[in-house]
């Protein structure tokens, strides 16, 4: 059980992107690209979007399970970091790739997307094209009075750890104070209810000298089979309706097991809008009765191709050059290498793990600015600290936090065909159990794009979504705020243990299909919508072949790995056309982090 841990700190929290934009520090973040995060229309309203989303990846070949953690710190004292981390079984322990967790993140995020189509021949304005036609597709604990049993203690990377078994809550605590690790009094209770059911510790916190911003992803590699969020251990540092997100590789598609599973309305989303009302459906449909605050959503399942192996790339790093080369020329062969760009201002770090380097073996002279001292070493040469500098550990450092993690990720994507993403929104009282995770094989895939089509009518607007519903949009930006009763899940299900269909337990298709047409036939373009004042589908057919698909078949306008109209193609741009109408607006929906499972076909 390994996903998320508890902070022993005031501010300590692993778990997705919303809990972490609450921190002051922002661990590694990367150069932003034009265009590629957000939308390059006129006439679509403005949508920041975070590109710094940390997680955790699990990997599991069926014997041993490898989580590899992001963390975030927002309490600015490196001193009073710790962070504790519940496991079935005594792990080992190494340095992460915060660039594989971000690659995977970004290439499987939710996009919700429309084109225009001046349906009107009065108009005068041109197809707008392009979206829809150009589709994505443990051991038993110990004697609870003798204190824990100290299994290992180590350093990885910036990180001190310890790995503890047994003792109790009492014991475990008195032990962290007395070995300089920050505590909460919130733990001890939930501490007891894991070390009942045979859980080790791995305790963290930063090496002597160690900066917060050195803070870097791990790789907790232990015996066992299950993936599992430990929620209950979470909620200490959890905030109200945390975004949480799983994200599995392997040779299925992986369903929560003791978590229901939620298949969104996408009537009740805000297409005009859907960074704002997204996390709000997302809220509503796994609070909504069937689901009961237990549910996940799953935003993406399908080829693992999605996701661009080429950040990992580490042609041209070479841990041999730093052996004989003096100190003060360290930085140029950074620059030499990429990972550096540097001038009398400072430097730019091209890996998120160098600055840590910097800081171990060529530490910033007390008084002197950071940017000031790394970017001229040959102009404050009197004042390093030479005792620090070791070229052989600064090259033996290097490949282990920055070569070997690379390699490591490339050989995880290379090796596993298949990607599961899984969303769920919770706040800390709803914690209450950790969900748990497999493979199901023959499931449908599921799109991660999903584009809809405004066709602008003479009589008005109307969104066709995807699934072959169409919305009337009264006035020019408003969605339509529909009645209470109209369901925010489609469908909701589970999955038992071992493997099989789900079970629908709620299907709202005949009542959101109801209200829809009631919604449609008192608007001024019931005619084009075919519906009766009555309400009654006078259609054919009821759909749409130009937006047809639903997200959970796969097949909603954009299967889960092109690119579409400009959107990550990598050339730098993102379709814009100076705001013309012929242009598609862009909505990107940028979800966060939180894990993934991955089963390896050799033994970790």
């Amino acid at each position: 059980m390994l996903e998320n841990g508890v902070a022993f700190s005031r501010y300590l929290t692993v778990l997705g992107l919303s809990a972490l934009l609450g921190s002051g520090v922002l661990l590694a973040p990367h150069e932003a690209e034009a265009c590629g995060g957000t939308f390059c229309d006129a006439f679509t309203p403005d949508m920041p979007v975070d590109q710094t989303a940390e997680g955790i990846l699990f990997v599991s070949d069926g014997d041993f399970v490898e989580a590899h953690v992001q963390i975030q710190y927002d309490g600015g004292d490196a001193q009073q970091f710790a962070w504790m981390v519940p496991v079935p079984a005594i792990p080992e322990i190494e340095v992460g790739s915060w660039r594989l967790l971000q690659t995977v993140l970004r290439n499987t995020q939710p996009v919700y997307a429309f084109e225009y189509n001046w349906a009107c021949e009065d108009s005068g304005w041109d197809d707008g094209g392009g979206f829809i036609q150009d589709p994505d597709g443990g051991g038993a604990s110990l004697d609870p009075e003798v204190g824990p049993n100290v299994v290992a203690q180590d350093t990885a990377g910036a990180f001190e750890y310890a790995i503890l078994q047994g003792g109790s809550a009492e014991t475990i605590n008195t032990w962290l104070v007395a070995n300089g690790y920050a505590t909460d009094d919130q733990a001890p209770e939930i501490l007891d209810t894991y070390l009942a059911e045979g859980s080790v510790f791995v305790a963290f916190k930063l090496r002597n000298g160690a900066q917060v911003q050195d803070i870097h992803p791990v790789v907790i590699r232990y015996p066992g089979r299950e993936a599992c969020i430990p929620l209950r251990l979470t909620r200490i540092a959890a905030k109200e309706d945390m975004d949480i997100t799983a994200v599995f590789l392997g040779e299925s598609r992986v369903v929560p097991t003791n978590f229901r599973h939620v298949e969104l309305n996408p009537v009740r989303l805000n297409w005009l809008d859907p960074t704002t009302s997204y996390p709000e459906l997302v809220t509503m449909a796994v609070d909504a009765p069937g689901a009961d605050s237990r549910a996940f959503v799953t935003e993406y399942a399908g080829s693992s191709s999605v996701i661009d192996p080429e950040p990992l790339s580490t042609d041209g790093y070479d841990s041999s050059a730093f052996l004989d080369v003096p100190v003060i020329d360290v930085l140029e062969v950074l620059q030499d290498q990429g990972l550096a760009d540097c001038d009398s201002e400072g430097c730019v770090y091209r890996h998120e793990l160098v600055p840590s380097l910097l800081h171990e073996f060529i530490p910033v002279p007390p008084g002197i600015p950071e940017g000031d001292f790394y970017g001229c070493l040959s102009c404050y040469a009197q004042l390093i600290d030479l005792p620090s500098w070791d070229g052989a550990s600064f090259a033996a450092a290097f490949d282990e936090r920055i070569v070997a993690p690379l390699q490591h990720g490339q050989e995880l994507l290379s090796t596993w065909p298949y990607a599961t993403r899984l969303f769920t929104r919770m706040s800390p009282h709803e914690m209450i159990g950790d969900p748990t995770f497999e493979e199901v094989e023959g499931l449908p895939d599921v799109a991660s794009r999903h584009g809809a089509r405004r066709d602008e009518q003479c009589c008005g607007a109307i969104m066709r979504l995807p699934g072959g519903r169409g919305v009337t949009i009264d006035s020019g930006w408003q969605w339509p705020t529909f009645p209470a009763q109209m369901p925010w899940a489609e469908r909701i299900e589970e999955f038992a243990p071992g493997g099989g269909a789900p079970v629908v337990l709620v299907d709202n298709g005949a009542q959101i299909d109801e209200l829809l047409d009631a919604w449609n036939a008192a608007g001024p373009c019931a005619e084009e919508m075919g519906v009766d004042d009555d309400g009654t589908d006078t259609s054919a057919g009821g759909s749409d072949d130009d937006a047809t698909g639903s997200a959970e078949t796969g097949t909603s306008g954009m299967s889960g790995g092109q690119a579409s109209a400009g959107l990550g193609d990598g050339g730098g741009g993102c379709g814009c056309t100076g705001g013309s109408r012929s242009s598609t607006p862009w909505l990107l929906l940028s979800m966060l982090g939180l894990g993934r499972l991955v089963r390896r076909r050799r033994r970790l």
